[in-house]
């Protein structure tokens, strides 16, 4: 005779109760007549006289699976969220938390190929949160993505290994750190995207239910941007400008900022110009790292931002005359060779950079 065993959880722990037997893991009941066929033929099907109510194994699991990811336990974090989901599909926390696990885990480790896989897998089950995302449950899945967006926040703000490379000096000539960053915020786009959706799934006639989402899509939006590493600054800049519209049509209190002027406006982008000229190209470690002291440091005070402004005024032409000549090459290399040496032992790095709009 086989022992009786839970056929939804594997559990052994079965007690008679009112009639019934009922699993003490996940809650499942079965008749005296299904025990008895689970005993003498080991299995049974759970359908049909016997409703299964799996709530109370759920409700442990998530316990289990908060427990965890508060001890930062991103092992069983993973394990009890995915036990939520596949007993409730449609759990959305469930559907985040167990990827978020690995990603976390991820950053403790250098291996970037390993991270961008494990943020891939979580990026995708951002994009299908809004697919899950029930009306009637509205209230409760709010305080939901309040916590996912916070986590996204703290994800992005948290501490991680990255690899790096230094010269017969020691300076670090390159790392990729900022392939991590761009990982955090394709994980906040794709949130974005997901509100984005919920919102639209109000009606017209219930459109300033749609203010929550946006509001919190600008957030990530604003970090977004401050957080760096885009291609192109003014495009999400311009997707901020889209969130303030429509919290303004829902809301006309809320102040939509002004649209900043493009044309005339001296872009950092196209500076630089004789530190080009001396090491021969706009994208090079040196310049990297000058680029990243123009904007976030000089660009910090008004007076730094009045010193580019006097710069990209007169080196354009000082190029112009005599970038071509070798002793003007000279006459600037030893300079700009100290320079980026003491900026990049003070921590400022050197690898890929794309200009911040200042």
């Amino acid at each position: 005779m086989n022992q009786l065993t839970c056929e939804m959880c594997g559990s052994t722990d079965l007690v008679k109760q009112d009639g019934v037997y009922v699993c003490q893991t996940c809650g499942t009941k079965y008749s005296v007549e299904e025990a008895k066929k689970m005993m003498v033929e080991g299995t049974v099907e759970v359908a049909g006289t016997v409703k299964v109510d799996n709530s109370a194994f759920v409700e442990k699991c998530l316990q289990n699976a908060r427990r965890a990811k508060q001890k930062e336990d991103w092992e069983e974090t993973e394990k009890y969220y995915n036990m939520v989901e596949q007993n409730d599909p449609t759990n959305i926390e469930a559907i985040f938390y167990s990827s978020y696990g690995k990603a976390k885990a991820s950053l403790v480790e250098g291996d970037l190929y390993k991270r961008q896989a494990a943020f891939k897998v979580l990026q995708n089950c951002i994009s299908i949160i809004d697919d899950n995302f029930d009306l009637d449950k509205a209230e409760e899945n709010k305080k939901i993505l309040e916590e996912i967006s916070a986590d996204i926040f703290d994800m992005a703000c948290s501490s991680y290994v990255y690899n790096e490379r230094k010269n017969g000096y020691g300076v670090v000539t390159w790392t990729d750190k900022m392939e991590t960053v761009t990982l955090f915020n394709n994980l906040g786009k794709e949130f974005m995207v997901s509100l984005e959706h919920i919102a639209k799934k109000y009606s017209d006639e219930e459109k300033q239910n749609r203010k929550y989402y946006y509001e919190l899509a600008l957030k990530h939006a604003e970090f977004i941007l401050q957080n760096g590493k885009l291609a192109s600054p003014q495009s999400f800049k311009n997707v901020i400008m889209t969130y303030h519209k429509w919290i303004n049509e829902i809301d006309p209190s809320h102040e939509v900022p002004e649209e900043e002027q493009q044309e005339g406006n001296q872009k950092s982008s196209g500076g630089c110009y004789i530190a080009t000229a001396v090491y021969g190209s706009y994208d090079c470690p040196q310049v990297w790292t000058l680029r990243r002291f123009r904007d976030y440091t000089l660009a910090g005070t008004w007076y730094g931002r009045a010193f580019i402004r006097v710069y990209y005024a007169i080196s354009p032409t000082l190029v112009k005359w005599f970038g071509h000549t070798e002793w003007f090459k000279k006459m600037w290399k030893g300079k700009l060779d100290r320079m980026v040496e003491r900026l990049q032992s003070e921590g400022i790095e050197s690898s890929s950079y794309n200009d911040r709009e200042w």
